[in-house]
C-alpha cells in the first residue's frame, strides 16, 4: 500500500459544523475537502463525530444530538446537531459527501473514530452511545483516580463491546465509502485498572479482527483499506493501558501510526525512535504531528519557519512524513503555506527554519522525557539545553547559500549587574557582539493558559548571537548559560526562560510593488 505524503484531520466539528448556523449547503458540506485542492495534502482523515454519537446518517449507532431532548451544552452543540438534521432531512449526509468529494478530488480519506469515551446515559445527552442505554454494564465500572470518566467508558473486555465498535468501523469503510479509518485512542481508557495486563491479548486479538474486517471490505470491492492508530509515543504509556503497538506493527496489523503525546506546544524534539525501529523492516508509516500552539508572546500560532524545522527534525529522525491538523480555519495563506510545503522536505531545504524548544507544561507527560526550561539561575548554576538541527550546513556553505546563524536566549529578570556567559558546542560567545533587547513582559497564547501555565512571560531580555559557521553542528547543538556572579542586592530569581536556533539562507528579494 502506498504511503501518504501529507495527513491532514479535520474534526468535522471546530472547522465545519460548529461554525455555521443551520441549514448547511451541499457547498459548506464540501468545505473539508475544496479547502485541500491544491495542496500536498493526499490523505484526509475525517471526524465522525463524538465515536459513540455521529455526524452521519447511522445506522449501528445514535446520531451527534438525537438524544439531546434539551440543548445544555452552548451554541455550537446544538448547531451541529441542527445541521446534520437538517442536511439529512433534504438528503445530504455529510460524512457521505466529504466521501465521495474527497474521490472526486484525488485524496484518500480515513474516518477518524474516538474508539473510547466516558459518560453515563442520563440526562440530555450528545455523546452516550446507544451500547451504553441498552446495557449499562457495558461500562467499566471501576474507578481511576488518575482517569475520573475510567469508570464510565467501555470497558474492551466484553464482546459485546468489541462488536459494537467493529460494526462501526464496517460502516464507516462498507457503507459509506471510505479508505479506511483511524483508531483515535482519545481518552486511552480499554479496560478495567485491575485488568489491563491482563488484557492486553484481547485488544491485540480485536486489531487483528479489524484488520480482517478491513482486507475482507477491500477484497470484496478490489480496493485497498488502510488502518491507522492516534498513539501514545511511549512504548510503555501504550502498555499501561492494554495496547501492545509493538507487536500491531509487527504484525503489519496497522499501516500507519501517528505518535500523539504532549503536542499542545510545538517541539523540535522526536520521541518515536522505537516506532521506527520497529516499522522499518515492515512498511509501517510514522507520521508524527507538528504540534498546535506556542508558549511565546510573540507568535501566539506555530509559524512556517518552525513547522519545517520540526517537521525537518521528525523526518530525520525516522518518520515517512508529518499529521497536521488544528491548523487556523478558514485557511489564509499562512496556512497554505504549511498544507504546500509539508508535502515534500525539498520544498524547504533551504528556507528560514526556527528551532524553539518547548518548555515544561503545567502537567508534565511522566512518560515522556523531561524539558529542561525554564532554569533558575543561582550562583554557579550552568543551564544546558540541547537544540537538534537538522540543515544540511556542509552543502549550503560549499554552495554560499547560508547566510545567518542565530541563537536566541531569553533570560526573565536577569540584572545588568550579573555576570553571566553562553556558549554553544563549547564556543564562547560574547554579549559585547549580541544583539540585547528587553520587554516589559508579554502575554503568550490561550490553550497553554487554559491548561495552567502562567499568561504572562515577566520583564526579559533577549540576547540573540551570530554563531559561526565551523560551530553550528547537524545534529545536536548544546547551549550553556551559566551565571558566574548574581549580584545580590537584586532578589528577583534570574529565569532562563526560552532558547531557540534560527538558520536564515541567501535569496533573491521578494518584490514589491514595480520592482522587477
Amino acid at each position: 500500500m502506498t504511503k501518504p505524503r501529507l495527513i491532514y484531520y479535520h474534526d468535522s466539528r471546530h472547522y465545519l459544523m460548529y461554525r455555521f448556523d443551520p441549514p448547511m449547503s451541499l457547498h459548506q458540506l464540501r468545505k473539508p475537502v475544496d479547502d485541500l485542492i491544491g495542496t500536498g495534502v493526499d490523505t484526509l482523515v475525517y471526524g465522525t463525530g463524538m465515536g459513540q454519537t455521529f455526524l452521519y446518517d447511522t445506522e449501528v449507532g445514535i446520531k451527534f444530538g438525537e438524544m439531546a431532548t434539551e440543548h445544555n451544552h452552548g451554541l455550537v452543540w446544538w448547531r451541529a446537531a441542527a445541521n446534520l438534521e437538517s442536511a439529512l432531512e433534504r438528503g445530504l449526509d455529510p460524512f457521505k459527501i466529504v466521501v465521495d468529494r474527497a474521490h472526486e478530488k484525488g485524496f484518500r480519506v480515513l474516518g477518524s473514530i474516538r474508539i473510547n469515551d466516558g459518560g453515563a446515559p442520563e440526562g440530555s445527552n450528545y455523546t452516550i452511545g446507544r451500547l451504553k442505554y441498552e446495557n449499562p454494564d457495558a461500562m467499566i465500572g471501576e474507578e481511576d483516580p488518575g482517569k475520573p470518566f475510567t469508570a464510565t467508558a467501555l470497558d474492551f473486555a466484553r464482546d459485546d463491546v468489541r462488536e459494537e465498535r467493529l460494526s462501526v468501523i464496517e460502516e464507516v469503510c462498507d457503507r459509506y465509502g471510505a479508505d479506511g479509518v483511524e483508531i483515535d485512542e482519545y481518552v486511552r481508557v480499554f479496560f478495567k485498572p485491575s485488568e489491563v495486563a491482563k488484557n492486553i491479548p484481547i485488544l491485540t486479538d480485536w486489531m487483528r479482527s479489524v484488520r480482517s474486517l478491513l482486507d475482507g471490505i477491500g477484497n470484496r470491492q478490489g480496493r485497498d483499506l488502510s488502518l491507522a492508530i492516534r498513539v501514545h509515543p511511549s512504548e510503555q504509556a501504550c502498555l499501561d493501558v492494554g495496547m501492545d503497538v509493538r507487536t500491531w506493527i509487527r504484525e503489519g496489523i496497522v499501516d500507519w501510526v501517528t505518535p500523539f503525546g504532549d503536542v499542545m506546544i510545538i517541539d523540535p524534539e522526536p520521541h518515536f525512535g522505537w516506532m521506527v525501529e520497529e516499522a522499518r523492516d515492515v512498511g509501517v508509516g510514522i507520521y508524527p504531528p507538528l504540534g498546535r500552539d506556542t508558549y511565546d508572546d510573540r507568535y501566539h500560532d506555530v509559524t512556517i519557519e518552525m513547522s519545517r524545522a520540526v517537521a525537518g527534525n521528525y523526518l530525520a529522525a525516522g518518520a515517512d512524513g508529518v499529521y497536521l491538523a488544528d491548523l487556523q480555519w478558514p485557511h489564509t495563506n499562512t496556512e497554505y503555506e504549511v498544507l504546500r510545503e509539508m508535502a515534500d522536505p525539498d520544498a524547504y531545504a533551504r528556507k528560514t527554519k526556527h528551532y524553539p524548544i518547548a518548555p515544561r507544561t503545567a502537567r508534565p507527560d511522566p512518560y515522556l522525557p523531561e524539558r529542561v526550561m525554564p532554569v533558575t539561575l543561582d550562583q554557579g548554576t550552568t543551564a544546558s539545553v540541547s537544540v537538534l538541527v537538522n540543515d544540511d550546513f556542509d552543502s549550503s556553505i560549499q554552495d554560499d547559500e547560508l547566510e545567518s546563524v542565530t541563537l536566541g536566549v531569553r533570560l526573565v529578570q536577569p540584572h545588568p549587574n550579573d555576570t553571566i556567559t553562553y556558549k554553544i558546542n563549547g564556543h564562547e560567545l560574547s554579549t559585547d557582539e549580541a544583539k540585547i533587547t528587553h520587554f516589559y513582559g508579554g502575554l503568550v497564547p490561550y490553550m497553554p493558559v487554559k491548561v495552567g501555565m502562567p499568561q504572562r512571560i515577566n520583564t526579559h531580555y533577549w540576547f540573540e548571537f551570530d554563531v559561526p559557521p565551523d560551530v553550528i553542528r547537524r545534529g545536536e547543538n548544546v547551549v550553556e548559560v551559566t551565571m558566574e556572579r548574581r549580584w545580590e542586592r537584586f532578589l528577583a530569581d534570574r529565569v532562563l526562560q526560552s532558547v531557540e536556533i534560527w538558520v536564515r539562507y541567501k535569496d533573491l528579494p521578494i518584490q514589491v510593488v514595480g520592482q522587477m
